[in-house]
């Protein structure tokens, strides 16, 4: 079997360590015994004890390189977490011939160098493996997939880094699949506020976003309006008196927890909705001439570094709402449709986001000039490869997995692409079961 260079080296450091603590005992207990047997020629004196300060130096210095290598001052649980980790990786990788072979020495092989980073060294619940990239093993990186190697860890995406010299594995821990249940609204703030600032937002575990435009898309049962009215939840906490304004046609939980919040004026069902959206388009409009001055001397700047809050508008079961605009005339419909294209095109910087919800996502329910803008995508529970690839891209890449409600994939810029969207898990809100 054919060895690394790391295990030649741990081999003639253990070998070194137990030749020096044998020739410790031989001269510390049997070679007085041999002094006083031979009387005929005088044997030198030898101190035992240096041959155990050498063991003891290699030990130091294999403890060193390996608390080093390991990071132990973050800790021994991360020290033998990261140490297990490397391991596996490495044996799995060596098993599979993963290996690049010295020129000339055939019985050792060297692998690659591997590098792990924690999102957070003391829960480390997710992070990053770095696997050393060469023109030898750049094709096979590509397609490996090293969750076999991972005890309680899923990868869940890879890419190369920046200067192309890394191949980088994005994983988590499979406890994170856990949904977490939350039992009151402050419970919710709390767990918010942990992440989260007045101009962001906290998806699960792992995830926090800025205000963005957002596209929602879950079928009945997925958990779509327990999301929706946590986020609503999480809204009106911020110390930030952001506006939102809520449409829900079906006159569901989301309806009633508006009404109950915001009252009529920012609340709509579909009788009122076109008449809720276009006092939302002159409020924008309105913004828009307040903020004219302040960009022209603050270039590159939001809403935000004005100091102003969010005019948030919700659509949920935006197909329905869209399907019941059919009683329109044409002029009237693409009226419509213009002024949520030019909320969703102009809005961001303004601070007036765009939230839509619907159950199914196509060119038909969602208009592509407002579908392209929703720079947050989120799919919750099981959904249709159509309104995949429409909501995220037609290469879209959707893991393997069997989603509960409450569960799916998001993309969001720097965080999860559109092709490989990332595993979401939101959380569970029991106390909105006991709401009237």
């Amino acid at each position: 079997m054919k060895k690394t260079y790391r295990m030649q080296r741990g081999i003639i450091s253990f070998s070194l360590m137990a030749f020096f603590l044998f020739l410790w005992l031989l001269f510390y207990q049997y070679y007085p015994l041999l002094v006083k047997m031979i009387t005929f020629i005088k044997l030198p004196n030898v101190e035992p004890n240096i041959f155990l300060v050498l063991s003891s130096l290699i030990a130091v210095s294999l403890f060193v390189g390996w608390s080093y290598r390991n990071k132990l001052w973050y800790g021994i649980p991360f020290a033998l977490s990261h140490y297990s980790t490397i391991k596996r990786l490495r044996r799995q990788i060596k098993d599979a011939r993963f290996e690049d072979e010295h020129e000339f020495n055939h019985h050792l092989v060297l692998l690659p160098k591997i590098k792990i980073t924690f999102d957070d060294n003391q829960n480390r619940k997710s992070g990053k493996i770095f696997i050393q990239n060469s023109i030898e093993f750049d094709s096979k990186l590509e397609k490996m997939r090293i969750d076999s190697a991972l005890s309680n860890f899923v990868s869940e995406r890879q890419y190369l880094s920046k200067d192309r010299n890394w191949y980088v594995y994005e994983f988590y821990a499979v406890e994170s699949n856990n949904q977490v249940e939350i039992k009151s609204v402050k419970e919710l703030i709390d767990w918010s506020n942990k992440t989260s600032n007045d101009y962001s937002i906290r998806l699960d575990e792992r995830t926090t976003v800025p205000l963005h435009h957002m596209g929602l898309v879950g079928q009945t049962g997925s958990g779509k309006s327990f999301f929706i009215q946590t986020l609503v939840e999480q809204i009106l906490s911020k110390k930030v008196n952001h506006d939102l304004f809520v449409i829900d046609p079906k006159r569901t939980d989301v309806y009633q927890m508006a009404k109950r919040y915001l009252g009529s004026k920012q609340t709509a069902d579909k009788t009122n909705a076109l008449e809720l959206i276009k006092r939302f388009y002159e409020q924008m409009r309105n913004r828009q001439n307040e903020l004219e001055d302040y960009f022209v001397s603050n270039s590159n700047t939001t809403y935000k570094e004005a100091g102003l809050p969010a005019l948030i508008l919700l659509i949920d079961e935006f197909g329905a709402l869209r399907e019941s605009w059919k009683t329109l005339t044409k002029h009237e419909r693409d009226e419509i449709d213009s002024i949520l294209s030019d909320i969703a095109f102009m809005g961001r910087q303004l601070g007036c986001i765009l939230w839509v919800a619907t159950q199914q996502m196509n060119a038909q329910t969602v208009p592509t000039a407002i579908r392209e803008q929703l720079v947050l995508k989120i799919a919750l529970g099981e959904s249709d490869e159509q309104t995949y690839r429409t909501l995220f891209s037609s290469g879209v890449n959707i893991p393997p997995v069997q989603f509960a409600p409450g569960q799916g994939v998001y993309s969001f810029p720097n965080m999860a692409s559109i092709d490989k969207p990332r595993l979401l898990i939101v959380p569970f809100c029991s106390f909105l079961n006991r709401n009237p």
